[in-house]
């Protein structure tokens, strides 16, 4: 790998070459059925009418940039080259469950990070991380650790075998002389068992300090999971996380501990009660080792993953700092967008990273640097270009406020996403025809490739979106969750509205709009109020019409009027 020349000069133009050349995969409106959802044209839209450089920027500004040496080897340059492909297998742990090992396949590469898909589920799901992150490892490693691999959705646990499904449908295994060897961060303490009690904060409100066990050892780190509560709250750690404490530090500091649910006393928590009906351990406190705070100041430069549109990276500020977090704003951005990160996060970097790593580099908003093509469709949103999607990567881009990361509508809302792993409802099933099972389920692989047609392995499973005239980012999953399917598909097919609706049929719903009835029908609907002008006529098979609630008309009306 190479190492960072100062002097070197990032320029948008030579980002969005990399952005074509390095970042490999294809584009929403490219992908053949059966494929994974990738970064769209719109991304490559942009022009610049000379060079932008971090040497420039900083002079400019009488700014100063983070140190290499305060970021960790994790943050800093990698010393070797991202030798994923598109389409390599592996397992990994579930960015939003970390407690569950997962078949994965590589989606996209750009520069030093992966886009990695769960195979046999929506591109939704889709994540980002670098190609030197602990959580992903090398086919067989579940096996070979006695960890529990989950397998692709519509296979059996019993039956499935990695080699046959490579083989199978023809796919390879990323090699595992790509992974990370983290052996020379040394093995967790032997004082660290699974099944130990601790201490630990809740990373989503940090305020918390609850009960919590050792659930999982793996290489350098521990997973850390509280007591009663749910595995997606669990995550992990080093045993020098200043998040993990020795049972009764709560105590000797004056922090309330958070009981575990159930427990009868709440307010009254024994440790040595608890330890003895539980028939636990706790973790030696001698075993845990204070972390040296970081030397983060305000001002700092630094490059970041946005997180509100994980595919890009920013140029950005340290806007304050604590013991071991920084607070991270993107120049040119409101402060709205602001948020706070662990120092030792893998998503930022010192500056020229993606210089060497080949990633791009997003500007700042508002540099001269930067101006939109004519005829591009722009997003209301304020410096936002029209990259990524509320919904995450299912969606390419987006041209309004609906589907904006950035917009006021959206600036709370985490991404919309269900448990992929809970049972999905019936309007989802409908909505998604590509569900249905079929008896040749391996026929197109990630290139779009027809595959052994008598393959009983599933890849990954594309839902149909809909793309609506004027509003292609409408997501019709929470709009009409729990409406009847084929009434939806007619409605907008027969309206014009849909561009595209797969191999959805249409055999009896015809809609009608301003009391333009066509022919004369059997049954007829009307509502009031916003909604009066929608009809549908049914002439055939005799339907009911109460179906076709008042509440769908709304919806309806929201989406095409």
């Amino acid at each position: 790998m190479r190492q960072p020349n100062r002097k070197r000069k990032l320029s948008l133009e030579s980002t969005e070459h990399m952005n074509q050349d390095r970042c490999t995969g294809q584009t929403e409106e490219e992908k053949k059925p059966g494929e994974v959802a990738t970064p769209s044209k719109r991304e490559s839209s942009v022009t610049t009418a000379e060079t932008w450089s971090w040497e420039q920027y900083l002079r400019e500004g009488n700014a100063v940039a983070a140190p290499v040496e305060l970021f960790s080897k994790d943050q800093s340059f990698p010393e070797h080259e991202n030798g994923f492909q598109v389409g390599m297998r592996l397992e990994g742990i579930d960015a939003r469950r970390p407690s569950v090992f997962c078949v994965l396949s590589v989606a996209e590469v750009c520069g030093y990070r992966l886009r990695l898909h769960f195979d046999g589920y929506l591109s939704c799901y889709d994540f980002w991380t670098n190609a030197g992150s602990p959580d992903i490892h090398p086919v067989g490693w579940c096996q070979k650790t006695k960890h529990e691999l989950h397998i692709p959705r519509d296979y059996r646990k019993d039956k499935f075998v990695w080699m046959d499904y490579l083989k199978a449908c023809r796919l390879q295994n990323a090699p595992k002389k790509l992974f990370r060897n983290r052996s020379s961060n040394g093995p967790v303490p032997r004082e660290f068992q699974v099944g130990m009690k601790l201490e630990a904060v809740d990373r989503r409100n940090p305020r918390l300090m609850c009960v919590a066990t050792i659930a999982d050892i793996v290489e350098d780190r521990v997973r850390v999971h509280f007591d009663s509560l749910d595995d997606s709250l669990d995550y992990w750690c080093d045993v020098n996380s200043p998040y993990i404490q020795p049972v009764g530090w709560c105590q000797e500091n004056g922090r309330t501990l958070v009981a575990p649910q159930g427990y009868p006393d709440p307010d009254n928590f024994s440790w040595t009660d608890y330890l003895r009906a539980s028939q636990a351990k706790a973790v030696p406190a001698k075993a845990f080792s204070m972390r040296t705070p970081h030397g983060f100041l305000p001002n700092m430069k630094l490059e970041a993953v946005d997180k509100r549109n994980p595919r890009l990276i920013r140029v950005a500020t340290i806007a304050d700092v604590d013991d071991y977090r920084v607070k991270i704003h993107f120049d040119g951005w409101d402060h709205k967008y602001d948020y706070w990160v662990d120092a030792d996060s893998q998503d930022i970097h010192p500056i020229g990273w993606c210089d060497v790593t080949g990633h791009p580099l997003e500007v700042p908003y508002g540099s001269k640097h930067v101006k939109i093509l004519p005829g591009q469709p722009a997003c209301p949103t304020p410096g936002c270009r029209g990259i990524g999607h509320i919904r995450g990567p299912r969606y390419a881009g987006h041209h309004s406020a609906f589907g904006c990361p950035y917009s006021d509508v959206n600036l709370k809302r985490e991404a919309a996403l269900q448990d992929r792993l809970r049972e999905q409802t019936q309007a989802n099933l409908e909505l998604d025809p590509s569900h249905s099972k079929s008896e040749n389920p391996c026929n197109l692989n990630v290139n779009g490739k027809c595959e052994n047609a008598n393959s009983q392995c599933r890849l990954v499973q594309q839902a149909k979106c809909l793309k609506i005239k004027g509003k292609e980012d409408i997501d019709l999953d929470n709009l009409f969750r729990g409406e009847k399917a084929s009434i939806i598909f007619a409605v907008l097919f027969m309206s014009g509205k849909i561009q595209s609706c797969g191999d959805q049929r249409l055999p009896w719903a015809l809609y009608f709009y301003s009391g333009h009835i066509m022919q004369p029908g059997k049954s007829l609907w009307l509502t009031n109020g916003t909604a009066d002008k929608w009809a549908l006529l049914i002439p055939k098979h005799g339907r009911s019409v109460d179906e076709f609630s008042a509440e769908l008309g709304r919806k309806l009306t929201q989406l095409v009027l």
